[in-house]
């Protein structure tokens, strides 16, 4: 405990819920994109593990015993998704899918996308009113 701090001792640092929960999703869409590809079980399981470790970090760092032991906890989870999340990506690779991968599950179905957006246009004209 205290490492991050710059010496043994020192407190930890506040624990970085929104990079954590950021990487979170992209790990997310990467499960998807994966999944679409037609991954095998192993492939989407690594992935899967990962997000469970970032997904842990996050609830022991917001827990209610959030002591020094629990924050360093979610440290060590998130230090060991990190060390496990640069295997997942391919340099190389287009992260077009990746993407692609999470529009899809933003997107409302298609006959529901054309009244989101009418929706949105009349409220904007009603405020410039």
């Amino acid at each position: 405990m205290g490492e991050r701090g710059g010496h043994p001792g020192a407190p930890e640092p506040p624990f970085p819920f929104e990079p954590v929960r950021d990487l979170l999703g992209i790990v997310r869409a990467m499960y998807a994109a994966a999944q679409e590809a037609g991954a095998g079980r192993n492939d989407l399981g690594r992935i899967a593990r990962v997000g469970q470790e970032l997904g842990r970090a996050l609830d022991l760092a917001g827990s209610s015993r959030q002591g020094a032991e629990a924050q360093a906890a979610a440290w060590r989870q998130v230090e060991a998704a990190m060390l496990e999340v640069g295997g997942l990506v391919d340099p190389l690779a287009s992260a077009e899918p990746i993407v692609s991968a999470a529009r899809r599950r933003l997107a409302p179905p298609r006959g529901d996308a054309q009244k989101v957006r009418g929706g949105a246009q009349a409220q904007a004209q009603a405020r410039r009113k």
